[in-house]
Formats: C-alpha cells, sequence, structure tokens
C-alpha cells in the first residue's frame, strides 16, 4: 500500500505515548485547542483509516509539541525530551 500524503498514524502514535497521553486525553486537548476531534478520529488517524486536514496537522503539532518532521517523518532530535524511558511503550487505547 502506498502512503498518503498525511499518513502520519505510526508518528502520532509514538508521540502520543512519548506523552504518556491516551487517544482519549489527546483528543481532549486538541477540542481545548478548537478541534472538533474525539477519541475515535485520534484512533482512526493511527490506524490509517483518516486523512488529516492541515488545521488538525498544526494543532497536533502544538499539542504534542513537536515538529512537523516529527510528525511526518518519525524524526525524535527536535522534539523536546519527556521525562518517559525511552523503552516504555505507549499506553493502551
Amino acid at each position: 500500500m502506498k502512503p498518503k500524503a498525511n499518513d502520519i498514524g505510526q508518528h502520532l502514535v509514538r508521540l502520543r505515548g512519548h506523552r504518556r497521553l491516551t487517544q482519549e486525553q489527546l483528543a481532549a486537548k486538541l477540542q481545548i485547542n478548537g478541534a472538533n476531534m474525539t477519541r475515535q478520529v485520534v484512533a482512526n488517524i493511527e490506524a490509517r483509516r483518516r486523512r488529516v486536514y492541515e488545521h488538525q496537522i498544526r494543532l497536533l503539532v502544538k499539542v504534542l509539541r513537536c515538529s512537523f518532521d516529527d510528525l511526518f517523518v518519525g524524526t525524535p532530535s527536535s522534539s523536546p525530551k519527556s521525562n518517559t524511558p525511552a523503552d516504555s511503550k505507549p499506553p493502551r487505547r
């Protein structure tokens, strides 16, 4: 399967895990910042079943405190350090 232009699912899972956020918590933070995104929307993005729009991408970058590269390419070098051990697993959905 050819990846979509804004296929950020696997990177979103990783970044959310590093921030120790559940899908529900991420959705709540996005809603506080003006996005109409539920836990189900976050789950569908992570599962590559939903397209992500530009305004949503900007809010994800803001809420996750990461760079666009972190979200699209998966380069963690420019993201802020978290106090999560590198070998910890992301929270379950």
